[in-house]
């Protein structure tokens, strides 16, 4: 039987929370920069969008939700590059809904959500770094579809969806190279693939693919980009949330060729042994400048906190390690200016907000502090997004 860790939420609804249509607000609101924060929600099968106060982390409600679809049961979001553009993974539906954000980040439908055509039940999405290709991992089929992105209007690329490994259950796609990488929960890899920056179709497996983990189940992928204090570029690295063994693993990203990576071809070389997390990690996240790294620990209700070495990519837990969150998170989001942290609770119906701690220096520690809330939400968040 398979352990399909990433399928944590599908189709759970509490009835009590099922009349709710919105979720709420927190913090003082601010006069600096704004940003928008997006939260998919099982419970009323929506989209609600909150403006995010980005010196002080509070939120403020913009509208009611938009709706993914009748029986949709939403489970994954990502935001396009441009940050006009949002998708969302239905679970219950089997297709993706696409949804228009505007410039003050209200949002309204794309219009007839995209089905898809031979893959089932899908966990995760990514999107290329400019913006021209969407990523969806099909863990009942087994399979990666993959779509050209219009606007908000999706068409399937030619030969999609592609057949990868078994039990795909998250996608990522490297920062600055065509390649995609895909966790396999079943066998506790990473597998990593060429695809055609002309027209998204997955061409070749890198070189060494499928990548053993040193983990269990691996449930979430993140990139992370380093830079050293003085400027001077770090490295490219991957992780994977291990739900089944409680840990993170950490790769090299061959990016560029250096005394570690002979050939920058998308290749994968483990960063020592996995690093301890909490129970059932889930999901995770990095800053923007690959300072640190964040693990949403679904079974402890709490996210771990790491520095990540700039020239290894080993993670050195922050002090204090973790903070507490509401019941059962499930995914985190970061904004593109880093300085906060927001976690979507599912069993507890509301999204945690954090601040990243600074020292008496004004300097990130990387440690989180819990700006007010959580905020409830209309029932399940089971997916945030930021721009």
């Amino acid at each position: 039987m398979r352990m399909r860790w990433r399928g944590w939420a599908g189709m759970l609804v509490v009835a009590s929370l099922a009349g709710w249509t919105a979720c709420g607000s927190s913090g003082a609101p601010g006069s600096g920069a704004t940003g928008t924060l997006l939260v998919a929600t099982q419970g009323d099968m929506a989209v609600s969008s909150f403006q995010v106060d980005l010196d002080k982390g509070g939120l403020s409600h913009h509208s009611a939700g938009v709706s993914t679809g009748a029986g949709s049961f939403p489970i994954a979001m990502v935001i396009t590059p441009d940050g006009n553009t949002a998708f969302v993974a239905n679970q219950g539906s089997n297709d993706i809904a696409s949804f228009t954000i505007s410039s003050d980040g209200t949002l309204s439908s794309g219009g007839v959500n995209q089905a898809i055509v031979g893959g089932s039940n899908p966990v995760s999405l990514a999107v290329d770094p400019s913006g021209a290709f969407l990523f969806v991992a099909n863990q009942g089929s087994d399979n990666i579809s993959v779509y050209a992105i219009s606007g908000a209007t999706l068409t399937e690329v030619a030969s999609s969806p592609f057949a990868v490994d078994p039990d795909p259950s998250a996608v990522v796609v490297a920062p600055n190279l065509d390649v995609l990488y895909v966790a396999n929960n079943m066998n506790a890899t990473v597998a990593a693939y060429e695809f055609d920056p002309a027209t998204g179709a997955l061409t070749m497996p890198v070189p060494g693919s499928p990548y053993a983990t040193g983990g269990i189940a691996p449930s979430g992928l993140a990139t992370a980009v380093t830079t050293f204090s003085g400027g001077t570029p770090g490295g490219t690295f991957l992780y994977t949330a291990n739900a089944g063994s409680n840990n993170v693993s950490g790769f090299i990203i061959c990016a560029a060729v250096t005394t570690t990576c002979p050939v920058a071809d998308g290749s994968l070389i483990p960063v020592g042994a996995p690093f301890s997390a909490q129970l059932g990690p889930v999901a995770l996240a990095a800053t923007p400048g690959g300072e640190f790294l964040y693990v949403v620990d679904k079974g402890s209700n709490q996210v771990s906190s790491y520095t990540i070495s700039a020239g290894t990519g080993a993670l050195t837990a922050t002090s204090p390690a973790t903070i507490s969150t509401g019941l059962t998170p499930v995914a985190i989001g970061l904004p593109s200016g880093g300085g906060l942290v927001y976690v979507a609770n599912f069993g507890a119906a509301s999204v945690s907000n954090y601040r990243i701690v600074k020292d008496a220096n004004g300097t990130p520690t990387g440690a989180l502090q819990l700006v007010a809330g959580p905020v409830s939400c209309a029932g399940q968040p089971a997916a945030v997004a930021l721009k």
